[in-house]
């Protein structure tokens, strides 16, 4: 799974094929598969410019958008 950019919701919940998935601060994590097939751009994390440790997923969303249950 990999972090993806909504185009255009900020937060909420996207329905998806393979799941629904928690949108925060426009940021969602879904499987690289998901994000790729509505062309989302993938959020790259320019680790070159040392400007520290590369930051999770977990602790870019502070709500960890996991799957929800269905």
């Amino acid at each position: 799974m990999s972090l993806f950019r909504h185009p255009h919701l900020l937060r909420g919940i996207v329905h998806t094929s393979k799941g629904n998935f928690v949108i925060s601060r426009g940021l969602v994590n879904v499987p690289d598969e998901v994000g790729e097939s509505y062309g989302w751009p993938r959020l790259e994390i320019d680790d070159a410019q040392g400007a520290g440790p590369v930051p999770t997923a977990a602790a870019l969303l502070r709500d960890g958008a996991m799957p929800i249950e269905s």
